[in-house]
């Protein structure tokens, strides 16, 4: 498997508030009508009192293979998904990766 990972930032012109449910909230039905996502993550960056971080969040999103991601991103769910994502995210930053897991000293 492979996975399309991105990292956002939200735009300038929301709160946190705003970002988190049109990200949260709205985004995930979007991206999981794509054909062929087998899975659908999102890691929210935990807001403290003190600190703003550089950026806001990051998706994964899994795929069989590279074929299956981009024929997703051609479809006409993935083009719905991409522009959802022009309403909240002011910079994306992603890249495609296989994931490998170490657990108690063991490679994968």
């Amino acid at each position: 498997m492979v996975k399309f990972v991105a990292v956002v930032r939200r735009k300038e012109s929301l709160d946190f508030a705003e970002f988190r449910r049109l990200w949260c909230e709205e985004h995930p039905d979007l991206v999981l009508r794509m054909p062929g996502v087998r899975r659908y993550e999102q890691n929210l960056a935990y807001r403290g009192e003190s600190r703003d971080w550089p950026m806001d969040g990051i998706a994964e999103v899994w795929f069989d293979d590279h074929t299956a991601m981009k024929r997703a991103f051609a479809s006409p769910e993935g083009t719905a998904a991409t522009a959802h994502q022009d309403l909240f995210a002011g910079e994306v930053r992603w890249f495609v990766a296989e994931e490998r897991t170490w657990d108690g000293g063991e490679g994968a």
